[in-house]
């Protein structure tokens, strides 16, 4: 028995180390993600409790100081989610009045009646604002090793914030990478269409006389076309001539035009006292003339078919007269 005694008392002054270190697990119990659930804060109040009854009952009123904050930082908002640990730590508050921080009856008194008046009556909206927003998971705890000090709910968050800014800068990188391959792949726009001739004859920045040659000019080369055409020469060296005067040749004499000064077009000479005017009439004036050859052409070309199969008819079914006949 005095054996024992000797060895109690010997050992005795070990439990406020370690009634330090329990407080110091209480902290990082309450005040992290694992104050939400009831195992951690049973274990961590029973190691206080422990201690208190092996002799470090001092232990119990900074564990009371600590469930206070606990109380006050939880309890209030969003409790719903928490109700767990919060209920683990009401009953440790028990045990901790009944071992000596009997003070602690007080203020807990008075944060039970203002959260009646207020968390209590808001539990429904509470419950509404928490099925509308999904609750981040908590990363796994580490599983071995003693946590001290409140610090592990901090490092998990900015661990999960670093992470979120990694995956972020990766998706801006990707979508940069993306847009500029689509900007090497996609082909050039095509480039648009000049105007037909008549849309120039309705473009009334052109001096009337030029919009009747563009007219004429229109409509001997469709009907050059049309005939080349119909004798099979659509491919001729005339069909293409007359092409290039209908595509190329007349709209850039007048797209040449229009980019002279309107005021100094028709009054200001260019070349051998010759306005712009002045040119772009001869050169619709030559472009005519060469599609009126085009249509020679095609005249000749189809004439001579008619004049073959007007010999065939006259030697068919002429009729012989008196003085070709031969006795």
């Amino acid at each position: 028995m005095e054996a024992l005694s000797a060895l109690a008392g010997m050992v005795g002054w070990v439990v406020h180390p370690l009634a330090a270190m329990a407080l110091a697990f209480w902290g990082s119990v309450i005040f992290s993600r694992r104050g939400r659930m009831w195992q951690p804060v049973a274990l961590a109040a029973g190691l206080i409790v422990l201690l208190a009854v092996l002799g470090a009952s001092w232990v119990v009123h900074p564990a009371a100081g600590m469930l206070l904050g606990f109380f006050g930082s939880r309890a209030f908002h969003q409790w719903q989610r928490r109700w767990p640990g919060l209920l683990a730590g009401l009953i440790a508050g028990l045990f901790f009045m009944a071992l000596g921080a009997g003070w602690l009856v007080f203020p807990l008194f008075v944060m039970g009646i203002v959260w009646v008046s207020t968390a209590g009556w808001t539990a429904q909206s509470g419950r509404a604002v928490e099925e509308a927003q999904a609750a981040p998971q908590a990363l796994p705890e580490q599983g071995g090793g003693l946590p001290v000090g409140g610090f592990s709910g901090g490092w998990a968050d900015r661990v999960e914030a670093r992470a979120a800014r990694r995956e972020a800068r990766r998706q801006a990188k990707r979508l940069r990478r993306m847009e500029r391959e689509a900007e090497v792949s996609a082909p050039p726009p095509a480039p648009a269409p000049a105007p037909s001739l008549a849309a120039f004859t309705r473009d009334e920045r052109l001096p009337g006389e030029a919009r009747a040659q563009l007219a004429a000019l229109d409509l001997r080369t469709r009907e050059a076309l049309t005939h080349l055409e119909a004798l099979g020469q659509q491919g001729s060296e005339a069909a293409y001539l007359a092409r290039a005067v209908r595509d190329e040749y007349a709209p850039t004499a007048v797209q040449a035009y229009l980019k002279l000064p309107p005021t100094l077009a028709n009054s200001q000479p260019l070349e051998g006292g010759k306005t712009g005017r002045d040119l772009l009439r001869e050169q619709l004036d030559l472009l005519l003339n060469a599609v009126q050859d085009i249509l020679g052409t095609a005249l000749r070309s189809g004439g001579q078919e008619l004049l073959t199969h007007q010999r065939f008819l006259e030697e068919k079914f002429r009729k012989p007269q008196r003085g070709d006949l031969e006795v």
